[in-house]
């Protein structure tokens, strides 16, 4: 998996990275307990970071993930999982060099992460009736003084690859700035709040 990042260093970044591996490990193995992790590691070079072994969710029908890549000229990075089982998906999100407080994330409409302000993932995903949570609102992420936030929930409404129009597969999830009730994308590819966003594959691929 790789992660183009900007304006970082080896010295600053490796530690955060190695932090927050350990994190992730016990993220995805809670998710899914019955598989054998495999090692995570970090190759760190000029202007990428490659993480591999993430063997935590078996690959399947059932699992999807996103690798998270910087957007808005910002040094952030991620993953998450989301695992469907029983009618229900456990999601689980690892993300590193955020700023202090709490985050928005959401699944956005469109997989589509081209655009330098993530604006070409169109607006939040929704197929809930009127008055509900919208479908592509997942809990916010809060952050400490590491810069780095992990969260992990339980969320309904969201299947993954049954072509379904709850299906998930294929749109985008977007990290947020700050705290943002209502996202609406800000075409033209200026820096905005949308900071981080990746597309979700099925099957951990």
């Amino acid at each position: 998996m790789l992660f183009a990042r900007d304006g970082l260093t080896k010295r600053t970044f490796v530690p955060r990275v190695a932090g927050a591996l350990g994190v992730v490990a016990a993220a995805l193995a809670a998710v899914c307990s019955t598989t054998t992790p495999s090692t995570p590691s970090a190759k760190v070079s000029d202007n990428a970071l490659e993480i591999s072994g993430f063997g935590y969710l078996v690959p399947g029908k059932n699992q999807a993930i996103v690798n998270l890549r910087s957007k808005s000229n910002s040094n952030v990075y991620g993953i998450v999982t989301f695992y469907e089982k029983n009618g229900k998906t456990s999601v689980a999100a690892t993300v590193w060099n955020l700023s202090l407080g709490p985050h928005s994330i959401y699944i956005h409409e469109t997989g589509n992460c081209s655009s330098p302000n993530a604006a070409s993932a169109g607006p939040v995903w929704n197929v809930a009736p009127p008055g509900a949570k919208r479908s592509g609102q997942l809990p916010e992420l809060y952050v400490g003084t590491e810069g780095n936030s992990y969260m992990q929930a339980t969320i309904t409404g969201v299947t993954i690859g049954d072509h379904q129009p709850t299906d998930i597969v294929g749109r985008a999830v977007v990290v947020h700035q700050s705290l943002d009730p209502d996202p609406k994308p800000m075409y033209g590819g200026s820096p905005t709040g949308w900071i981080a966003c990746g597309v979700i594959q099925q099957g951990g691929s």
